[in-house]
């Protein structure tokens, strides 16, 4: 190569390599005193926005996670509220239990368990109207899916998060098959005639066992003594009217033991005398057997035992769509538009007494006939359920589909114990008054129903809180110091290497720097010859 004075490509070269040198130098101060691999798009396209997706995740996992934690807090505010409830709901059964024992109580007395329980009762619907979290109420039944039956025989049970919101008009319920019970009946009555040697009937359930020998005990005695006055004295002791008393002596003693057994059967004697044992629970699940020593009387065959026919579970539909049955209650089936909706058809079966007359027109007695469910389903059964959905969304996931629903019914003491059957009438348990003895017995079954709903509920909320929101902390924190490491390994800078490669950078500088120098000496090397200087 020539010399030249023109163009000095020494020069040139070396000042190419010496801003190289210092632009990496300067990239490598920025990282080191950022901290950052990459601070700015041009440092990596690709990498940025992989880098920056990762940084939205995290900061949204930590937000979902304040999330759950506040959730948490909320949640427990309910439960404690729950709890309290609980514990009057006891205090209140103590107190029914004490008013029901009417051998020592007094007016007075039961007026004041009844005034206890009065204000009980008040302390519970306050807390079920003041219990709040950041201004909202929590068991007012403003935070789940509240619904109202209209209809005959019609209730609103329950329903979940799931379950759509009614249209306008509601959901229309439309029942074909009426629940009904287990049941037995005999086809013979017991009389004068053959119980004189007694009879013994065997009732069994759940492999429990009631029997009655009518010709043991005080109940022989009695019957033995009715059928001796019947025999001697017809005119002043008729034998229909011994007999009659007789069945009914034989019904509550039955009666009596099969309750004390603990078996759910009721015993009823119809209107031909004939004994009739029936489940106290609906549906084609509850059986149970009989055996009576004489024929007919409740078993065909003498000794031998009979299952009962089994009950129905109510059947129909519910906006259209099928919906299981189970006892009287009608439950929509999962994956339907109603899901999780369940009602509740309390009607029932009767049997109605109608005169029998011979074809001359006399009287000849009354006969029992059963009402029929096709007498009933023959027209449909129309009812409506209106449903409205306010379940609580908490949002605990850091994407748009990932949050979880819960729904807290109400506390309020006229939403407990609804549509529990009971002599008193009492339609919730604000009705409950002890101040008589089947009062007082009626009260326990709507408290003991106050509390498993009360139970359910709380058992809902610790649920609730263990498995969707703290299990998912615990997931949570696991995936955010997952990403952060990711985000941490794509974008931040590795200390050891940039101080490295700066002292490199440093070292190559200095010498390009020097370099540069000399090349610049070279032109005047070449001027030197053509002045003869050098």
């Amino acid at each position: 190569m020539g010399m030249s004075i023109r163009n000095n490509i020494s020069s040139l070269n070396s000042l190419r390599h010496t801003t190289e040198n210092y632009k990496g130098i300067k990239g490598n101060i920025e990282r080191l005193s950022s901290g950052l691999k990459i601070n700015r798009a041009s440092d990596s396209p690709a990498t940025l926005i992989a880098s920056e997706r990762l940084r939205s995740q995290v900061v949204s996992m930590k937000q979902a996670l304040e999330n759950a934690e506040s959730s948490v807090t909320m949640v427990q505010t309910a439960e404690g509220a729950l709890n309290e409830v609980s514990a009057m709901l006891i205090n209140i059964r103590q107190l029914a239990v004490h008013a029901a024992n009417e051998a020592i109580n007094d007016r007075a007395m039961l007026a004041a368990d009844q005034n206890e329980i009065a204000h009980l009762l008040e302390s519970i619907d306050r807390i079920g109207a003041n219990t709040m979290y950041n201004s909202n109420n929590l068991l007012d039944g403003s935070n789940g899916a509240s619904g109202v039956a209209v209809g005959p025989h019609l209730e609103f049970v329950t329903a979940t998060p799931d379950t759509a919101t009614s249209p306008e008009e509601g959901f229309k319920v439309n029942i074909t098959q009426v629940a009904t019970r287990a049941h037995i009946e005999g086809t013979q009555a017991i009389d004068l005639n053959n119980i004189e040697n007694g009879v013994k009937l065997i009732v069994t359930e759940k492999g429990r066992s009631a029997v009655l020998d009518t010709s043991k005990g005080d109940l022989g005695e009695g019957i033995q003594k009715l059928i001796k006055n019947a025999k001697l004295d017809p005119q002043t002791f008729p034998p229909e009217e011994a007999s009659i008393k007789i069945r009914n002596m034989v019904a509550r003693s039955l009666q009596k033991k099969i309750d004390e057994a603990n078996i759910d059967v009721d015993v009823s004697l119809n209107a031909e005398g004939l004994i009739k044992l029936r489940h106290r629970e609906f549906g084609d699940d509850p059986v149970f057997s009989a055996t009576s020593s004489l024929d007919q009387v409740l078993s065909p065959e003498a000794n031998v035992a009979r299952s009962s026919v089994p009950g129905k579970d109510v059947e129909g539909t519910i906006n259209g769509e099928t919906a299981l049955g189970e006892g009287q209650f009608l439950n929509a089936v999962e994956g339907t538009t109603i899901e999780g909706l369940s009602v509740q058809y309390t009607r029932t079966l009767g049997d109605t007494v109608k005169p029998v007359f011979d074809q001359s027109g006399n009287l000849m007695g009354m006969e029992t006939v059963s009402e029929s469910n096709a007498e009933v389903a023959s027209k449909p059964i129309e009812g409506y359920v209106h449903v409205n959905q306010s379940s609580i969304n908490f949002q605990i996931g850091p994407q748009e589909k990932q949050f979880a629903q819960l729904s807290i019914g109400s506390t309020r003491i006229n939403k407990l114990a609804r549509g529990l059957q009971n002599d008193s009438g009492f339609e919730s348990l604000e009705d409950i008054d002890v101040r008589t003895m089947q009062g007082a017995r009626d009260a326990m079954k709507l408290i003991d129903r106050a509390i498993d709903e009360i139970s359910d509920a709380r058992a809902e909320l610790g649920s609730f809180q263990k498995n969707a929101l703290e299990s998912n902390m615990n997931n949570l924190r696991i995936a955010e110091e997952n990403l952060t490491q990711a985000e941490s390994t794509i974008r931040d800078a590795d200390m050891a290497e940039e101080m490295s490669e700066l002292t490199g950078g440093q070292i190559l500088l200095s010498s390009s720097t020097a370099m540069l120098a000399q090349a610049n000496q070279v032109p005047q090397s070449v001027l030197g010859l053509v002045t003869g200087q050098g």
